[in-house]
């Protein structure tokens, strides 16, 4: 007869905790060579090591052990290889999954990032814009806030668009004659999704197109704003795009009015740099 190690000697020898073993045994995947019949103490044979070794290292890759059970009980190799195939394809998926989250943390931490380097005053600068789809909600420039709101959350929550990922910022597509004259009249709410779904046509999403854009910041949330040499340039020089865009960003957590906006306006291809 085989030498018979107790399931402390049986755990430490290969780096297995005792709770397991009593696990594995009362779920039936590794019963002990004996168990004595007066103290209930478990044993097991240096044959069974090996046993233990598979079990941790298919544990290891995250199979469950109730699959484990099945093909060792049945001694089927092929569904064994299966299961770990399946694994395989359920581990890249998560991976895609997991590099899909990191993005949208760095693109947070940048947003918070640029959020916190912008002060509002009447500088105007020229930023190359990178190109990005938003989800855009028409609404009239005299709509609440509520209402421009609850249309965005109503649609964003809405077949095809309810497992697109928000991302900031969020925003509005201004009417430039009403901010040349310091007014807030939004003709869309935006906010910025991280994959476009295949709807071509549809008309709730838009390409903010990459590229030059004049900008400034400004708080349109609140009163006494002011656009003034933003309005000079673009009259003393004609320029009136075809749409402007105005990106919130955060200087408080709970006081939206206050949050500063960027609003650029896309540049004509070869517009000079500002003098």
């Amino acid at each position: 007869m085989e030498d018979l190690y107790s399931i402390g000697e049986t755990a430490r020898l290969n780096d297995v905790s005792i709770k397991s073993l009593r696990h594995y045994d009362e779920i039936g995947l590794l019963k002990p060579m004996h168990i004595d019949p007066d103290t209930g103490y478990r044993y097991y044979a240096y044959s069974q090591f090996s046993f233990i070794d598979k079990i941790k290292r298919y544990k290891n890759v995250g199979l469950s052990l109730k699959d484990l059970k099945d093909v060792f009980q049945s001694k089927d190799l092929e569904r064994l290889e299966e299961l770990l195939r399946e694994q395989n394809h359920a581990l890249e998926e998560e991976a895609r999954r997991l590099q899909d989250q990191r993005q949208d943390v760095q693109w947070l931490v940048d947003f918070l990032e640029y959020s916190r380097s912008m002060v509002v005053d009447n500088h105007l600068y020229i930023k190359e814009q990178p190109s990005m789809t938003v989800l855009r909600v028409p609404c009239d420039g005299d709509d609440a806030m509520y209402t421009m709101d609850m249309e965005l959350r109503r649609v964003a929550s809405s077949p095809p668009f309810q497992n697109c990922q928000l991302l900031n910022p969020y925003g509005y597509l201004l009417d430039l004659d009403h901010l040349l004259d310091n007014r807030f009249y939004p003709v869309a709410s935006t906010v910025c999704i991280r994959e476009e779904p295949d709807m071509p046509d549809s008309p709730y999403l838009f390409t903010i197109p990459g590229g030059r854009y004049l900008c400034c910041k400004a708080k349109i949330l609140s009163q006494g704003w002011d656009v003034g040499p933003l309005a000079q340039y673009c009259r003393s020089r004609g320029l009136h795009p075809a749409f402007v865009l105005a990106n919130e960003y955060l200087a408080s957590l709970n006081d939206p009015t206050n949050s500063p906006y960027e609003i650029g306006l896309p540049l004509p291809a070869g517009w000079p740099e500002l003098e």
